[in-house]
């Protein structure tokens, strides 16, 4: 089934966390497979793919949430306390994490390159299998593919594709050491959703400063027996000691029953935004 957001008529471009061949690269390519018109732009970090779409350069932008085995990108949260834009999709990434050379063997290499998420994953294979290499944390695992590719001595922890996109070896397959390794990815945007049946909302907001505060706010969606299926806080660095919490639930915010309970969650907060409601993607390990 097409995964749609909003219709578009004519091209339109797909900021995403470059370089070409990223995870982030292979879940917008999966997320947007059906929109023949969709244009790929990279962007050198998250922050830019956030500009791109607030400064009307792109359509959409695709960034990282969360990832099964390190937890939540916290960049990600960060800037969507900062940022208008709106969440209008998610999508899960199955990860299997590649090591990549231009050397032929694993003997012939040095030091590897990857994302800290990445070489946190694979450090004990390395520890058991080759303990005499260094690693060098970059800011995506294509950007370690392509640096590694000019130096025959230097790996990369990167994903399949980025293999063929730089003309790499494949050394190992799949080094990371749980089969469940898979990330999130939330598509950003500022056109909302029409409704659809199968929903998820997400939501921001800080709690008013008195005893029993998360209780009270969290009372109302276990009542009326709603899904809470993440929440995560973070510090609002406006005030010390003042937190912004990020909350999922399943269902649209226009559903009759999760729209009276945000009406009661408003009065319990200091603070409270929608971030977005989209189409739940039914990730299956």
């Amino acid at each position: 089934m097409k995964k749609t957001i909003a219709g578009h008529e004519n091209s339109f471009i797909v900021s995403y966390l470059g370089p070409e061949a990223t995870f982030t690269h292979e879940a917008a390519l999966s997320f947007f497979s059906l929109e023949k018109d969709a244009i790929y732009k990279p962007e050198n970090d998250i922050s830019s793919v956030f500009q791109s779409v607030e400064k009307n350069e792109s359509f959409y932008g695709i960034v990282p949430i969360e990832n099964a085995l390190e937890g939540t990108v916290n960049i990600t949260l960060d800037l969507l306390i900062e940022s208008s834009v709106l969440v209008v999709g998610e999508i899960y990434l199955p990860v299997d994490i590649h090591l990549l050379s231009k050397s032929s063997s694993l003997e012939g290499i040095e030091k590897v390159l990857s994302h800290p998420h990445a070489i946190a994953q694979c450090r004990n294979w390395f520890l058991k299998n080759a303990p005499h290499i260094t690693f060098e944390e970059v800011s995506s695992t294509s950007l370690a593919a392509k640096n590694c590719s000019k130096d025959s001595t230097i790996g990369a922890l990167s994903s399949p594709i980025a293999a063929n996109v730089y003309n790499l070896n494949v050394i190992e397959e799949k080094l990371d050491t749980s089969a469940s390794n898979s990330t999130r990815f939330f598509i950003i945007g500022k056109k909302e959703n029409q409704k659809e049946k199968d929903s998820k909302t997400s939501l921001l907001f800080v709690l008013k400063n008195r005893p029993g505060a998360l209780y009270r706010f969290l009372k109302p969606i276990a009542q009326r027996g709603l899904n809470l299926t993440k929440i995560e806080s973070r510090p609002s660095k406006k005030q010390a000691w003042d937190y912004v919490f990020f909350v999922d639930i399943e269902g649209h915010s226009e559903d009759a029953i999760l729209r009276e309970t945000i009406n009661e969650l408003k009065n319990e907060v200091s603070f409270f935004r929608i971030l977005g409601s989209y189409r739940k993607d039914n990730f299956i390990a």
